[in-house]
């Protein structure tokens, strides 16, 4: 039933109703969305799947990145945190998604992935989006930097090395190389905690602006650069 409700503050009045459309708290994304489908991101990420589900009811591999990826951009810092958008209809409206993927179907999603369905999938999306970048007058500077991301648990690669806040902690040592110009992450190794800095830093680059150059050789991951626990 319809309420009339005093505010707080001052003397207005305002109504609330019942409605059974859906709503969503994340209006704002419709410009993301827009975006996406502007780019093409639906046909590119269909036409380089590496596989394809048999079973009725699987819901479709592009679905579930699509849904992990809304989940990440709305604040998401794990899989379980991509649940709560699972009741959410008006935005599954707004993504043209009929069912949600749980938690688990999107870690089953990421543990799929083989070496060789990652340069299937990946690399061809990978230079679809450098294509969308618009390069400046002055050209690009990769700039690779490694950094430190402290793990709990026994994640693969988690090893006890340089750990400024909690030393003595498993951690993991990436090297990634960034386009400061578009703020675009170029390329990224994922190393072991104990890994030195510099370990690997040569091939590393040469990988990267072979990415940047459009070759279709890209060479190894980081098997030899990281050492093991």
């Amino acid at each position: 039933m319809p309420q009339l409700v005093d505010s707080l503050w001052g003397h207005s009045k305002f109504k609330t109703v019942q409605t059974l459309r859906p709503v969503t708290p994340f209006g704002g994304l419709v410009s993301f969305i827009g975006f996406l489908k502007q780019a093409g991101f639906c046909g590119q990420v269909g036409r380089n799947r590496p596989w394809q589900l048999t079973s009725p009811n699987a819901i479709a591999p592009e679905h579930t990145l699509t849904a992990f990826i809304i989940g990440a951009v709305i604040g998401a810092r794990r899989f379980a945190h991509t649940g709560p958008a699972r009741a959410d209809r008006a935005l599954h409206a707004m993504l043209g998604l009929k069912r949600w993927p749980g938690a688990d179907t999107v870690r089953s999603f990421f543990h799929r992935f083989t070496q060789a369905s990652i340069q299937q999938f990946w690399r061809p999306l990978w230079r679809w989006q450098m294509e969308l970048l618009t390069t400046p007058a002055t050209g690009y500077s990769p700039d690779p930097d490694s950094t430190v991301f402290q793990r709990s648990g026994s994640q693969q690669g988690a090893c006890k090395g340089c750990n400024p806040r909690r030393p003595g902690r498993k951690t993991h040592h990436p090297l990634p190389a960034v386009l400061p110009e578009a703020s675009f992450v170029l390329h990224g190794w994922l190393r072991s905690g104990n890994t030195g800095s510099a370990r690997g830093a040569v091939d590393f680059l040469k990988e990267a602006l072979a990415i940047r150059s459009g070759s279709a050789v890209y060479g190894r991951i980081a098997d030899s650069s990281t050492k093991h626990c």
